[in-house]
């Protein structure tokens, strides 16, 4: 049975967001195996440690070949869910998109509803291929909505790679929101219903959060992505979290964060797709989050994969809890990474990679200049 959402007595409501979990349905190594037993294990321990009132899945869910086997993968992997009955969400990441031509989003969504409990809906059917829905959290005390979570579509790729390669939020998404958090406000007396959103691909406004690295830095920045591939960055001064990989927004800008800043109602907002990434703050006022992946499939974070767990106030809508929990903070040992990559996480590694190919291309080329000088010797001296 649905469960409507609602804040506990306390007036809290805890929600766990877990980034792209990148799931597989064939498990036909014992790596994979592996990875998946060490996935599974962070959703089970997360959610017994936060004892959640919602879960929220950042989408990159499940890669599957049909129907059948994406409901079978699905069943396993959110047994932690499904067996203590937890309202559970999710939004579509690119990836969902990927193999539209078998296996289209609204058959995601049909594998979701599969589980009762399971709040996601088609709220936009009349915009093909993406599905945005919302959901009231009601009082403790009475049926009254007290806050709001929005779940967007942030597409797949860009048609002209020209402009940009991931896509972004498109202007019939942007115009439903806007109509739909109006009719919110009039039934909240005039007032913007506080609001939290989940999407997939984060806006560009996180690159606010960055700064060029200078010099004596570069060895421990990040590349940035698309038109800002020409520089390399670290999180700014007070920024709170980790900056793993440059972050992966779309290059064009459609206007979505500042809908949020007219429409008012927007406290925070959550993204996925960058793996690595857990950085947070605030621009112009509205919280912004990048959450890190919460499974072991593609590259990972080490053991510091994990998911983040965000506390609401009844009372205080304005004021909120936001903490990452790690693998390794849930006393948990992965099966799938060895000692050191346990750990060690992608970016130490890839630092380490670059010095290494630094000194044995330092190491090459005096080499060759030693060889060089000796056949230069032996040439004079024959002469």
């Amino acid at each position: 049975m649905k469960t409507p959402l609602r804040f506990s007595k306390d007036g809290k409501f805890k929600i766990m967001i877990c980034g792209d979990p990148h799931v597989k349905a064939n498990l036909d190594t014992n790596l994979l195996k592996r990875k998946d037993i060490d996935t599974r294990a962070l959703l089970e321990a997360a959610i017994e440690k936060t004892n959640p009132d919602l879960v929220v899945i950042m989408g990159d869910i499940i890669t599957a070949d049909n129907r059948e086997k994406y409901l079978e993968c699905f069943m396993h992997y959110m047994e932690a869910v499904i067996s203590r009955n937890i309202p559970l969400a999710y939004v579509n990441g690119n990836h969902d998109h990927d193999r539209e031509d078998k296996f289209h989003v609204n058959d995601i969504l049909s594998v979701f509803n599969e589980y009762e409990n399971c709040i996601a809906f088609d709220g936009t059917p009349e915009i093909d291929r993406s599905i945005n829905y919302y959901a009231n959290i009601l009082s403790s005390k009475d049926d009254t909505p007290k806050y709001n979570l929005w779940f967007i579509d942030s597409n797949n790729l860009c048609d002209n790679k020209d402009i940009s390669h991931y896509d972004w939020v498109h202007t019939d998404q942007i115009e439903w929101y806007e109509k739909k958090a109006e009719e919110m406000k009039e039934k909240n007396g005039g007032k913007p219903l506080p609001s939290m959103l989940f999407q997939h691909i984060p806006v560009p406004e996180v690159y606010e959060f960055l700064r060029p690295a200078k010099v004596w830095e570069r060895p421990f920045a990040v590349p940035g992505h698309g038109i800002w591939s020409d520089k390399y960055y670290v999180l700014k001064e007070g920024i709170k979290g980790y900056l793993g990989e440059g972050p992966c927004s779309p290059c064009f800008n459609n206007g979505q964060f500042a809908s949020w800043k007219k429409t008012g109602d927007i406290v925070g907002a959550f993204f996925g797709h960058d793996h690595m990434n857990d950085f947070e703050g605030y621009v112009d006022g509205i919280y912004l989050a990048q959450n890190k992946l919460s499974g072991f499939f593609p590259y990972t974070d080490g053991c510091r994969t994990g998911v983040r767990l965000v506390t609401l106030d009844e009372n205080n809508p304005a004021s909120f809890d936001s903490e990452m929990i790690y693998f390794k903070q849930l006393g948990l040992t992965p099966s799938s990474l060895g000692p050191i990559r346990s750990w060690m996480n992608d970016r130490t590694s890839e630092n380490l990679t670059k010095v290494r190919n630094a000194a044995l291309i330092a190491g090459g080329v005096f080499a060759v200049g030693y060889i060089t000088k000796k056949i230069i010797d032996k040439t004079r001296k024959d002469k």
